[in-house]
């Protein structure tokens, strides 16, 4: 814990610890001469490897289940639970965007959701071929437009235009068609830059 300052003659005394963190081979970044081999070996005290989440097939479930326990109290969707299938899809899926996009998924899965159990269909999965994963090229066109974040954000948008319209613009009714609290809808109108009309 003590150290001296470049040009100093008077040593510090600090308290600290660092996690560095990154998805690089660092090794081979500091044979290309990109990474101080120094800094490298300073900051190498315990070293933790962690394999990305297409590895770890198992981990892909429980933490899916964690996300929507997390999610379920946040929007008070209360007793929800994954189908078989969509279990199924968790697992098998490949997951280029590692735990984050499991995460949103899960997210937006919940927000969707009209019933107590979410669907393969709730999951918004690109569709996969039987010898496995589709790829852009042969995906079908809505999937591919499904695995567009953006295009997510359209459908959440026009579902909540939607009920909205079909309500009347009753803000508790049209969060009882989607099956969701008024606090989120009212969050996701915010997301959405949706103003709130006077019913009727």
């Amino acid at each position: 814990g003590r150290f001296r300052r470049i040009g100093s003659v008077h040593e510090r005394q600090a308290d600290l610890r660092i996690v560095a963190a990154t998805h690089q081979d660092l090794e081979e970044r500091i044979r290309q001469g990109a990474f101080r081999a120094d800094l490298y070996f300073r900051l190498r005290v315990l070293q933790v490897n962690v394999p990305p989440l297409r590895e770890r097939a198992g981990d892909a479930l429980l933490l899916a289940g964690r996300f929507l326990d997390e999610f379920a109290h946040r929007y008070r969707r209360v007793s929800l639970r994954f189908s078989a299938q969509a279990a199924r899809a968790i697992t098998e899926h490949h997951w280029p965007g590692n735990v984050r996009e499991l995460r949103n998924v899960v997210e937006q899965a919940v927000l969707l959701s009209t019933d107590s159990e979410i669907g393969l269909q709730d999951l918004c999965l690109p569709a996969r071929r039987t010898t496995g994963e589709a790829t852009a090229g042969t995906m079908p066109t809505a999937a591919r437009e499904a695995a567009d974040g953006s295009t997510l954000d359209r459908l959440e948008r026009e579902a909540l235009i939607g009920a909205l319209t079909d309500a009347g613009h009753n803000v508790s009714q049209a969060a009882r068609t989607l099956g969701i609290s008024r606090d989120t809808l009212r969050y996701r109108m915010e997301k959405h830059r949706l103003r709130q009309r006077s019913p009727g």
